[in-house]
């Protein structure tokens, strides 16, 4: 049992990038509170190293821990996935793109009827 290896995914999301080649990221996590017996949210910040340099702030990734041997002085983990892009989100039960409350072509249909345009439709 002691070379099982351990992966641990987390889902994150992009905070900055302050140092070269490395971005902070925060990834909830859960906390118990045994006197009130309910849980509350806390952020693990953390760095990051982004093989792929295509990450900006606000993006949603999923990370994996990186193994002992290979970590640097402050990068602890590495991004595995680009999950979402800042402003590009998809509805999991219809799979239609979202802006805020309402799908993107309800709203491209909407100001094609009334001739009026959304500030963040603007292209």
């Amino acid at each position: 049992m002691a070379n099982v290896l351990k992966t641990r995914l987390l889902f994150a999301k992009v905070v900055s990038s302050d140092v070269s080649n490395a971005l902070k990221v925060f990834a909830p996590k859960y906390v118990m509170d045994e006197r009130l017996t309910m849980y509350f949210r806390e952020n693990d910040a953390f760095y990051v190293e982004d093989p792929t340099k295509k990450c900006k702030e606000g993006d949603y990734v999923l990370v994996r821990e990186l193994p002992p041997e290979s970590r640097k002085k402050n990068i602890t983990h590495t991004i595995e996935k680009l999950l979402y892009e800042q402003g590009n989100f998809i509805d999991p039960l219809s799979g239609r793109k979202c802006a805020g409350q309402e799908f993107v072509d309800d709203i491209k249909r909407t100001c094609e009827l009334f001739g009026v345009e959304r500030p963040y439709q603007k292209s």
